[in-house]
């Protein structure tokens, strides 16, 4: 879960740390003032990354949907969790 939260917040980070770099090469190049920081678009960035991120994660991931789904149970007093079994071909 860590994992996944640092990765989400890294692609929200990476518009602001690209814009940063390209702020300093410009600064260190020419000495005119430059334009206001488009904070806007900056945030729609990282926005539009983390959505993609989620849209990748579910076309690609998950359990399998052929199957039977079989729900939690308790089998001699254990907790069996939820899972998916492949299906029966008669």
């Amino acid at each position: 879960m860590i994992r996944t939260l640092a990765i989400r917040t890294l692609l929200f980070a990476a518009p602001f740390a690209i814009y940063g770099l390209y702020y300093a090469l410009m600064r260190q190049t020419r000495a005119q003032n430059t334009p206001a920081t488009p904070w806007s678009l900056l945030f729609i960035a990282g926005l539009s990354l983390v959505a993609a991120s989620f849209i990748f994660v579910g076309l690609t991931e998950g359990e399998p949907t052929n199957g039977v789904y079989v729900p939690p149970h308790e089998v001699n007093g254990h907790v069996v969790s939820g899972h998916m079994e492949k299906a029966r071909t008669p």
